[in-house]
């Protein structure tokens, strides 16, 4: 690939992988990294209902991809921001998810507790709507998996299982 060859299919490491056979590159497929905040309002969170594929008209914590120039950190505080026009600090880390039900990629979720700053409440580009939920009535139509199972868990006050 690096070298303009067709990539191959070996096994590496047991498991089939794409590998160029004139320069031996070896084309990684990992998941990507994205991050997602938890804003609460006593027993209310913040949901984004979205605006795009995939899960278009569905909820879910505001939530993106990670940056190549970004940390875990700031990709929450900016997401946060561009879905929901709320500033926030992270207060905690709360969960790592892996995501397996996205159909653009796999990734790794890092989702982090929020504080609100400041800001103005209004939905960004690919979101449709945003707005604070009862944790005791949340949308049936969540956008993820880890968007019910971190939700459920505020709900119940379950501690997450280690």
């Amino acid at each position: 690939m690096a070298c303009g060859h067709a990539l191959e299919e070996r096994e590496l490491d047991g498991r089939p992988r794409r590998v160029c056979p004139a320069c031996g590159l070896v084309h990684w497929e990992n998941p990507v990294p994205a991050a997602a905040v938890v804003v609460l309002r006593g027993r209310e969170v913040l949901l984004c209902r979205r605006a795009v594929p995939p899960r278009e008209g569905c909820w879910g914590l505001p939530a993106g991809y990670q940056e190549i120039d970004e940390s875990a950190e700031s990709t929450a505080v900016r997401e946060t921001r561009e879905e929901t026009g709320l500033i926030v600090r992270l207060t905690g880390l709360i969960d790592v998810l892996s995501t397996t039900d996205d159909p653009r990629k796999p990734s790794l979720l890092v989702v982090y507790s929020g504080e609100e700053m400041g800001g103005e409440l209004c939905p960004g580009d690919d979101c449709a709507e945003v707005a604070f939920h009862s944790l005791d009535e949340l949308p049936q139509e969540l956008a993820f998996h880890n968007d019910r199972v971190v939700l459920e868990r505020l709900r119940s006050g379950a501690p997450r299982p280690w």
